[in-house]
């Protein structure tokens, strides 16, 4: 068990177990130019600290609890032990981390944009494409300002203010930790404007 707040491992420590996430949520931080940037957040059902599998490996990332919860500690062994006895574990495992590298190649991206509203409407759009969104109607984003600032490199404050500019143009809603986008086409069109004046 672990409390909100807690500091469940930290960036450059020696890395022995992986993390199976059972309750709670949990964000990966990384420091980048002596500042603290989210990485991620995780949810139950997620695997993290897996570079801990390598030998030698280091911890890349900072983990902090964000609130109570449970997560299950696994050594280099019992992972192997439960990929090879559960193999819809080790499928679930395998997706995650394709998830996980695509998200990667998507933050890179995002992170070449120059201006903050491009990179903030950019990983909006992402995320509704890969939610199924066509490029006309509606889509509901399961999303916290810890998430999306994680996905964009900047900090919460930024990305709230962003928001609330993009938000007092009409082209998104927010509802507690959800963002709204009555119609992606009208929100990616003035972000390919932006896009053509750089």
């Amino acid at each position: 068990p672990f409390v909100q707040g807690d500091i469940l491992f930290r960036e450059g420590e020696p890395a022995t177990h992986a993390f199976l996430l059972q309750q709670g949520r949990v964000r990966l931080l990384k420091r980048v130019r002596m500042v603290e940037r989210s990485v991620s957040v995780l949810r139950p059902g997620d695997l993290f600290g897996e570079g801990a599998l390598l030998e030698s490996a280091l911890r890349l990332s900072t983990a902090v609890a964000l609130s109570d919860g449970i997560m299950l500690a696994l050594d280099r062994t019992a992972l192997k032990d439960v990929v090879e006895r559960f193999p819809p574990l080790s499928q679930r495992i395998l997706a995650q981390l394709v998830r996980r590298l695509r998200d990667a190649e998507d933050q890179i991206e995002v992170l070449m944009l120059r201006d903050t509203q491009s990179k903030v409407v950019s990983a909006l759009l992402k995320m509704a494409q890969a939610r199924g969104a066509v490029s006309e109607g509606a889509v509901e984003l399961p999303l916290s300002p810890v998430d999306l600032s994680s996905r964009v490199g900047l900090d919460v404050e930024t990305v709230k203010r962003t928001v609330q500019r993009i938000r007092g143009q009409q082209y998104l809603r927010i509802v507690v930790e959800r963002v709204d986008i009555p119609d992606v086409e009208a929100l990616r069109r003035p972000y390919t404007l932006l896009r053509t004046t750089e």
